[in-house]
């Protein structure tokens, strides 16, 4: 699957020489951190999609730096430049307030600091839904065990997922991709934890190739000690 790789909160010039530089690397799809100012959020997109053309898949996440009308009016203005998801545009605790947003915008959110458990996961499918995507991360939830019950209660509702990551070893970057080709109801990877270390303890893990990641076919994971 393609995974992509994220440009944080900058000015639209460095956002889009960072997106170049990703490009030119092969990769598909990048997430674009929003959330400080709505207008040159909107920007950022415009500039984007004018540079690169439909052929960039482009993701955001806002942060928690949203209100529901600041969400809405970020919809609105982004609808006709095809963003692929916006994640966690709300506070993690404004739970009722993300049920209340109209359904085509939920149908696009994927909610990350609001789902630690496989509690939060619960409460955010108890009708009406939250969001339609989940964002699921192995040092968030605790583990392969309990990302992957989250995965089970998202697939009851019709939930698609979106794997993520922080700043994390191969190993757990690998270990995550194992989980989300597990799961058929993964849509988006965001593995890129690993690219951006100064140092890591192994090599090997998964394989990146123009943006596209894969399991290799050696045992386990397939990392090897440095």
């Amino acid at each position: 699957m393609p995974t992509s790789n994220t440009i944080g909160i900058k000015g639209v010039k460095e956002t889009l020489t960072e997106a170049e530089d990703y490009i030119k690397r092969g990769f598909k799809a990048i997430k674009v951190k929003l959330g400080k100012d709505l207008e040159e959020d909107v920007e950022r997109i415009i500039k984007l999609r004018e540079k690169f053309g439909n052929g960039l898949v482009i993701r955001v996440d806002a942060n928690q730096g949203y209100t529901p009308e600041q969400t809405i009016q970020f919809y609105g203005r982004t609808y006709d430049f095809n963003l692929e998801l916006i994640e966690q545009p709300l506070q993690a605790n404004e739970i009722l307030a993300m049920k209340n947003l109209p359904r085509e915008v939920r149908d696009v959110v994927a909610l990350d600091e609001s789902l630690i458990t496989p509690s939060d996961a619960i409460e955010l499918i108890k009708p009406p839904i939250a969001a339609s995507i989940f964002n699921i991360k192995l040092m968030k939830c605790g583990g392969v065990s309990q990302a992957l019950k989250i995965a089970d209660i998202a697939a009851q509702a019709d939930i698609n997922l979106f794997w993520g990551c922080n700043d994390e070893s191969i190993v757990s970057i690998t270990a995550a991709l194992h989980a989300a080709f597990s799961c058929a109801n993964t849509k988006y990877i965001d593995l890129d934890g690993s690219l951006d270390l100064g140092r890591d303890i192994v090599k090997g893990g998964f394989i990146l190739k123009d943006g596209y990641m894969y399991c290799s076919d050696k045992p386990g994971l397939g990392v090897e000690r440095i």
